[in-house]
């Protein structure tokens, strides 16, 4: 019964810090990512009868398993050093209007929107996320490159048969 608790528990967690990792803009940037190295390989691997289901795999399918598995990736770096009621708080701010209005374009945010951002990151949350900016740095770095040249592999293999 027990086991059953805390895995539901870490389920939801893992399902909060998705849902944050979606709203902060992190999913865009990889996806943004992903989409920046297609236009690059087509210029190598021009789009041909002979490269047609690879180009319509990495195009839609390998998208979705890609973008998916960066983010399985993320997770636990988030889980590792925020509790659930921060990723909470954090979830809260970034789907707010002005944390919208901040990836959205951060020149036009309002001064009561500039007051909810700085309130935010003054906040014991907003704290802990900027004492650990490095260390996610470092982290989500890795990731991030491991996570590139594993793509890049897979689309060159896919293009190049």
């Amino acid at each position: 019964m027990i086991s059953g608790s805390v895995y539901a528990q870490n389920a939801d967690f893992s399902e909060e810090v998705s849902t944050y990792l979606d709203h902060n803009g992190t999913m865009q940037q990889y996806e943004y990512a992903y989409e920046e190295l297609l236009k690059m390989l087509e210029k190598q691997y021009p789009k041909s009868e002979k490269t047609a289901k690879a180009w319509a795999y990495l195009e839609k399918k390998n998208k979705t398993i890609s973008l998916g598995a960066i983010k399985k990736d993320l997770i636990p770096v988030y889980e590792e050093h925020f509790e659930p009621s921060e990723v909470s708080e954090m979830n809260t701010f970034y789907q707010s209007d002005t944390a919208k209005q901040l990836m959205n374009d951060r020149s036009q945010m309002t001064a009561a929107q500039k007051e909810e951002l700085n309130d935010f990151y003054t906040s014991a949350t907003g704290q802990k996320i900027i004492s650990k900016q490095e260390i996610l740095t470092q982290a989500i770095a890795s990731i991030s490159e491991n996570w590139s040249r594993d793509l890049y592999e897979t689309a060159v293999s896919l293009l190049k048969e």
